[in-house]
């Protein structure tokens, strides 16, 4: 039964007394709650063809799961121009418990973003000695639709995983404040520092903000009169964060080295220091509007190279200098502005472009942990005002939950853009202008389904705005060998190898169209360049084996099919292919196993059911089963293939010569002449009415 008094006082007057970790508990659980009501639909949305078969689906140490070949490979491996091995190591998880199910990937996500928003509170709160700023700035860390592509995205991972040991180091770093330096909690601090610079190279930003928090709320800097910074205070306070500073540079010195091998860094001929200078400048203002009006959120920003006029950069500029001087003339009464300021700053700046790492202007993801600093920031300089009467707590309280409110409902609409590729890119076009990256990815989609015409207006719409797209380039390429027009596939291919470093992908490509138009020695010698380059590749083997198999060099073939087969033994079309060779090498028992082993798998070419039909009926005479086997795929292949198809009658006829079944043997072979004779094969022909003499007789 609540007290009287309780009841006259009002809710946030009665809020007031309620014990602090009860309030504390039931904050994280409204908070929580929050947080899985606003993306409960990422649970619905599939993976997107944009980083997430670069990191997930189509490789396969993270498709093995948790091995270790694969847990030595995820701190090896540079894949991806990039190096986050705990990443890596948190696919491989979901790929064992979930197999390659997006569902599973998307829950992983989401329960990390959970768990943050509850370390946000803890962290906010005790650093602040505020719940309410606390619980502000976790609300807005929960619920801003900047962070939905660090939580909808599954290659995003790295961004709330990152996060977890970004806030477990605030809460440690906040104990080391309280209690003092130690060992342990040195190493408690550091250890969170690795954990996650191994999750993703931005917490290299984390030492300088520790700097920052001993301005305040810490205030561990100040002299003991507080008219000032204590020198002292100031060289011990850089003094004990030296480690963690050095670890930060080595970290990044790994990934500059990491994204420079894998051609991730742009070259200043691309993109002048001018340039990116500038597009740093409109970015961060970008940011800041974003954080504000979080409207137009898209995957990708093209980076508008100098087209940027001079008056948005000035624009810009002044307001960047406008907030960077007002928070340095308050730095005395409200030093949170300039610590929050400068938090948000300095954590953007490693992906701000000055160092331009592939083409994006600018990316949501970046603001996971940065903006922050600038909520919390807002929070603490408006809570004074906030608490000076009961009417202006009751009206702060009601703001907050309206811009919660907002915030949330805007972030469950912008979950809904990541339900597929095509939402995604489509809604990337009409909030973005000249995105050729989203050209480029529904192209992608659309060859994947077959939808060739729509695929290459995509692809031609993607290269008119960068003409020097390799990758847009080499899918063109795709969409013209599957329309059968290999000439102009073989100068997409050409043209993409031209403009990037050799990749596999194009070098097939390339190979299959010269095998198209005949160029065979030429085709074979880019297929050994590919394996050169990726020796794992069962593809590559696979169309070697068919340039080599078309040379006639049938045994060199055979030994390039096998050593697909190993590398993708569930792969039908490769099993097709192994079994139409080792048919032409005769060696029947074999191509008979292999041919099954095809159709087990899901391949769909008719002949394959004609040719095991053709060896089961010529070649095991004298087996009811597999004359009974016979008819059935004949059968089958006929029906597939068309009553016009000469060959598929005649093996019907002797698969039904071999069941015993003469009249219909020699009635079928009756149809297969008349149609090889209209057709004008005469080979075929006179083998038709050889074998049909042996049925009539």
């Amino acid at each position: 039964m609540k007290s009287p008094r309780l009841r006259r006082r009002g809710f946030c007057d009665a809020v007031a007394v309620v014990p602090r970790r009860a309030l504390l508990f039931a904050t994280a659980l409204a908070l929580a709650a929050a947080t899985l009501a606003a993306y409960h639909g990422v649970l619905a949305n599939g993976f997107v063809n944009y980083d997430d078969d670069l990191y997930i689906t189509k490789v396969a140490a993270v498709q093995a799961g948790l091995t270790s070949e694969s847990v030595s490979w995820a701190f090896t491996t540079f894949h991806g121009a990039n190096w986050f091995p705990l990443t890596w190591l948190s696919w491989m998880l979901d790929s064992q418990l979930y197999g390659l199910s997006p569902r599973g990937f998307h829950a992983t996500s989401l329960a990390l973003h959970t768990v943050n928003v509850v370390l946000a509170l803890l962290a906010f709160t005790r650093l602040t000695g505020s719940p309410w700023i606390g619980a502000f700035t976790a609300g807005v860390f929960a619920l801003h639709p900047l962070h939905v592509e660090s939580v909808a995205w599954a290659a995003a991972r790295k961004d709330v995983l990152s996060g977890a040991f970004w806030l477990l180091a605030l809460l440690g770093y906040q104990r080391w404040a309280q209690k003092g330096p130690s060992p342990l909690r040195g190493a408690a601090v550091a250890g969170a520092l690795v954990l996650g610079l191994l999750a993703k190279p931005v917490l290299v930003a984390l030492p300088f903000v520790l700097l920052l928090l001993d301005v305040w709320p810490l205030r561990r800097l100040q002299s003991e009169d507080g008219r000032g910074w204590d020198p002292a205070r100031v060289r011990r306070a850089l003094l004990e964060k030296a480690p963690l500073f050095a670890i930060a540079v080595l970290f990044g010195v790994v990934v500059l080295f990491a994204q420079s091998a894998g051609g991730a860094l742009r070259p200043l001929e691309n993109f002048p220091l001018g340039v990116r200078v500038a597009n740093a400048v409109v970015a961060y203002a970008t940011y800041l509007r974003r954080a504000l009006l979080p409207t137009d959120l898209a995957v990708f920003y093209p980076h508008p190279g100098d087209s940027l006029g001079a008056l948005a950069v000035a624009t810009a500029a002044a307001i960047l200098l406008g907030v960077s001087g007002l928070a340095f003339w308050q730095r005395r009464r409200r030093p949170q502005l300039l610590v929050g300021w400068l938090w948000w700053m300095v954590t953007l700046a490693p992906a701000i472009g000055i160092v331009q790492v592939g083409q994006a202007a600018l990316a949501d993801r970046y603001t996971y942990l940065a903006q922050s600093g600038l909520v919390l920031a807002l929070a603490a300089t408006l809570a004074p005002l906030a608490a000076r009467s009961r009417a202006s707590r009751i009206a702060a309280g009601a703001l907050a939950l309206a811009v919660l409110l907002a915030l949330g409902v805007a972030t469950s609409r912008q979950v809904r853009t990541w339900r597929s590729s095509e939402t995604l890119f489509e809604h990337a076009l009409k909030v973005t202008q000249g995105n050729h990256v989203a050209h480029t990815n529904l192209g992608l989609l659309r060859l994947e389904r077959h939808e060739l015409d729509l695929a290459a207006a995509h692809l031609l719409a993607s290269l008119r705005l960068a003409p020097a797209s390799a990758i847009a380039h080499g899918l063109l390429g795709s969409v013209r060998l599957e329309q059968g027009r290999a000439l102009e596939a073989r100068q997409e291919f050409e043209t993409a190898l031209a403009i990037g470093p050799e990749e596999v992908r194009w070098l097939g490509g390339l190979a299959a169209a010269q095998l198209a138009t005949g160029q065979v020695p030429q085709a074979t010698l880019n297929l050994e360049r590919a394996l050169a380059l990726e020796p794992g590749s069962a593809p590559m083997h696979a169309h070697l084996g068919r340039a080599l198999a078309s040379q006639g060099r049938v045994p060199a073939a055979l030994v390039q099919l096998e050593e697909a087969r190993r590398l993708e033994p569930g792969d039908a079309e490769i099993a097709a292919l192994h079994a139409r060779l080792l048919d032409r090498a005769g060696r029947t028992p074999e191509a008979i196993a292999a041919y099954r082993e095809a159709l087990r798998l899901g391949a769909s070419a008719p002949d394959l059911r004609n040719n095991l039909a053709w060896l089961l009926a010529t070649r095991r005479a004298g087996d009811p089963g597999a004359a009974a086997e016979a008819v059935q795929l004949a059968e089958q292949a006929v029906s597939e293939l068309g009553d016009g198809d000469a060959g598929a009658l005649d093996t019907l006829a002797a698969a039904y010569a071999a069941a015993g079944r003469r009249e219909d043997a020699a009635r079928t072979a009756e149809r297969a002449l008349a149609r090889a004779e209209a057709g004008g094969n005469v080979a075929l022909a006179a083998q038709i009415r050889e074998r049909l003499l042996k049925y009539q007789e």
